[in-house]
């Protein structure tokens, strides 16, 4: 709970901070969960395996949505840092890439779910 906390505070302080960022981080979240849903109905068993938690690097003291998305028998899973608070990081299978945008997230994204489902 207490790393949700923290996730929170910067969140709230990027609006200030970084508003620009703060705006894509927002369209961001709503458009995983959209994702989220959107592949729920199309695979039943996505849904009860699947999610996305706001979670928070203590060794980096960086916020960060922890993306998984699971069926029977494939996963992805991306970590998306808000790093520095600048930009975006996202992290799949140890490999980082960058990303201004939440469309930037959500084709990097795209590029490793399309291997799996």
């Amino acid at each position: 709970m207490a790393l949700q906390t923290l996730h929170t505070i910067t969140v709230d302080d990027l609006a200030f901070t970084n508003p620009a960022l703060h705006a894509q981080y927002v369209i961001l979240v709503t458009k995983l969960i959209d994702k989220l849903r959107e592949l729920s109905k199309q695979n039943s068993s996505i849904a009860t395996s699947s999610g996305l938690t706001e979670k928070y690097d203590t060794n980096s003291n960086e916020a960060y949505l922890d993306l998984i998305l699971s069926n029977e028998r494939d996963s992805f899973s991306a970590r998306i840092y808000i790093h520095q608070l600048k930009y975006f990081l996202v992290e799949v299978n140890g490999i980082g890439k960058l990303a201004n945008t939440a469309e930037d997230v959500l084709n990097i994204a795209d590029e490793g779910l399309s291997k799996i489902f």
